[in-house]
Formats: C-alpha cells, sequence, structure tokens
C-alpha cells in the first residue's frame, strides 16, 4: 500500500472520488442528488485540502491501483491544538482487507501531534470500523469529546503512543 500526496492538478480526480464517497454515504445520510446528477459538494472547498496550509489530502493505493483518499485539516477539541482526519474513504474492492487500519496506523500513529477523529453517529459501518481501529491499535489515549455545536459527530481525540 502507498500514500502518496494529492497534489495540484488532482482536484478534478479528487471531487471525482469524492462523489462516490458521498453515493457510498447515502445509505445513512438520505441525501439526494442535485438536478445535475452529483451531491453537494463544494468542489473550491475540495481543492483547499490539496492547496491550504495544514491542510493535506492523500491518494490510498494498492498494488498501483487508486483505492481511496484521506483528508486532513487543524483543528481544536477544547483548547487543545489537533489535527483532525476529516474524511476517509476506501473503494469497497479494497474494504475488508486491512487498508483502512494500515492507513490509520502509518498517518496517525507515525505522527507526535494529538488527533481528532469526527464520525457521524447515524454512519453505523464508520463507528464500527473506528471503535475496532482504537481497541487494536496501541494509542497513548483514546478520548471522547464533546461538541455541543457538532451533535451530529462522535467525536474522539486520540495521542499516537509514546
Amino acid at each position: 500500500m502507498t500514500l502518496r500526496a494529492i497534489v495540484p492538478g488532482d482536484e478534478a480526480a479528487l471531487a471525482r472520488l469524492f462523489q462516490l464517497y458521498c453515493y457510498d454515504n447515502t445509505g445513512w445520510s438520505g441525501e439526494a442528488l442535485l438536478a445535475d446528477g452529483r451531491y453537494d459538494v463544494c468542489d473550491e472547498g475540495l481543492a483547499s485540502y490539496v492547496h491550504a496550509a495544514g491542510h493535506t489530502a492523500s491518494w490510498i493505493e494498492v498494488a498501483g491501483e487508486l483505492a481511496g483518499f484521506f483528508l486532513t485539516e487543524p483543528g481544536m477539541a477544547g483548547k487543545l491544538a489537533v489535527q483532525e482526519f476529516s474524511d476517509f474513504f476506501i473503494l469497497k474492492k479494497y474494504r475488508r482487507r486491512g487498508v483502512a487500519l494500515e492507513v490509520v496506523r502509518r498517518v496517525l500513529l507515525d505522527s507526535a501531534q494529538p488527533w481528532l477523529v469526527a464520525t457521524f453517529r447515524d454512519d453505523a459501518a464508520a463507528c464500527a470500523f473506528w471503535r475496532q481501529a482504537f481497541a487494536r491499535l496501541p494509542f497513548a489515549s483514546v478520548e471522547a469529546y464533546d461538541d455541543p455545536a457538532l451533535p451530529q459527530f462522535q467525536l474522539t481525540v486520540l495521542k499516537p503512543a509514546a
């Protein structure tokens, strides 16, 4: 598995794959298509993960094939500065093969900074994945975080193993 930065010029490919991510979430989100056949995603906002300081966008590749992506951005959990693991998508072909867990291992555990994982409460599959990841990986701490302004999210602050 390879993690590769999404670079300027790849924004359109990210926007296309993000549409698949939106489609994949419709089972719990109920989001409808717009009249143009796309989901309501701000492509300029999505492109900011490629360009804005502190934001990252990365491709996940397996055996040289595109298998998904993840996005991160700087944020706060109360007064604690964190990096938020904000969007994470693995194509169905690559699920249940350990790819997602390996991404989390490489990105979050190989970092010295605290992380915030925000999972939609209604996304049962994502919530189950993260519970398993928290239990299987050697984080120094895994703490629930409550933000009354974001009741739709299950928030977790992670500190990598020391």
